[in-house]
């Protein structure tokens, strides 16, 4: 029994499942015309809008590097732009060639553990996690911040308190439990340092929360790492209020930063960038928040521009392979 368990696991989590998997849902967001193709032949005359909507998706890589970078130095870590930045292009390679949701992590955190050594091995591996956490949080922050901004325009807006609520709870909730969780009364608190240390996720979680407070104690570093997020995806909703433009929809901007972060975030549970499972958070998203009747295809060529973007990593990885050779 525990053998064919340890099989169906190796089963599901493999990288061939997930592209079968995520291939079938195209297929079937493809037969139930949740794809019209037939749409990709006006593309010949809007073309300038998916040229201008790629444009977009590469000043984030300029972006997160930054972020990344700040995040290093918080943990201790001062590391060359140049040096974030290519850290960054190869994990986003990786994490079109990978496909799985963390590959591109794990290679990027490989090369900074390279780099620093055994001395802040801990240190690296978390400030690559808490980069992806903060990438996150940016997504809802920007969607909170935007639904401040513009609350009267989303009057005609399909559950907009439940959208809203759930922003706000996903941008802003995570970072006040942070806060609370390294308070120092907590963080040091010795019956929940045994507790914790009596789980195998229970270091993890520590180490993690003291990275946060590393970030905290520095608040110009905190806010320019959440500001970097927030910036990172307002190239990307813009990418994608063009891409939605090229194929004959027009979406009020303050609705499309609203709802886009939400289908971006669908994309974590895709392969490759997003592609199956993010494909249908985009039909199901756009279709019931936007009326967008072909939501799908706008996420489907929202991820295929996002991978082409990840194959500019494949340079750095190669010079990176060819130095440390």
């Amino acid at each position: 029994m525990l053998r064919q368990g340890s099989w169906l696991r190796r089963l599901v989590t493999s990288v061939w499942f997930k592209l079968a998997v995520a291939s079938a849902i195209i297929w079937l967001l493809i037969y139930f015309n949740r794809i019209d193709l037939t749409i990709l032949v006006s593309l010949r005359e809007t073309w300038p809008w998916l040229l201008a909507a790629f444009s977009l998706a590469l000043p984030p890589f300029w972006v997160v590097s930054y972020r990344f970078k700040v995040i290093l130095s918080s943990q201790g870590i001062d590391v060359p732009f140049q040096q974030a930045l290519r850290w960054t292009m190869v994990g986003s390679f990786f994490d079109l060639a990978m496909p799985s949701s963390n590959g591109g992590d794990l290679i990027k955190a490989a090369y900074v553990v390279e780099h620093v050594g055994v001395g802040l091995r801990t240190r690296a591996v978390m400030a690559v996690t808490f980069d992806r956490v903060i990438g996150l949080l940016g997504l809802f922050l920007l969607a909170t911040v935007v639904s401040v901004f513009g609350w009267n325009v989303l009057k005609d807006l399909p559950a907009r308190y439940l959208v809203v609520s759930m922003s706000f709870a996903a941008g802003v909730g995570p970072l006040i439990a942070f806060r609370v969780a390294g308070s120092r009364r907590l963080y040091n608190s010795q019956r929940i340092n045994r507790w914790l240390l009596a789980h195998p996720w229970g270091l993890r979680l520590k180490q993690f929360i003291g990275s946060f407070n590393a970030l905290r104690e520095n608040p110009k570093m905190l806010l320019a790492a959440l500001g970097l997020s927030m910036l990172n995806h307002i190239f990307w909703c813009t990418s994608l209020l063009f891409i939605a433009i090229a194929v004959g929809n027009s979406v009020p901007p303050v609705k499309g930063f609203i709802v886009f972060p939400l289908a971006i975030f669908g994309g974590v549970f895709g392969v490759a960038g997003g592609f199956g499972f993010g494909t249908a958070a985009f039909d199901f998203l756009l279709s019931n928040l936007l009326s967008i009747q072909n939501g799908a295809l706008i996420g489907l060529l929202f991820q295929v521009l996002g991978a082409l973007a990840r194959l500019l990593g494949l340079p750095f990885f190669l010079t990176a392979h060819r130095a440390h050779k």
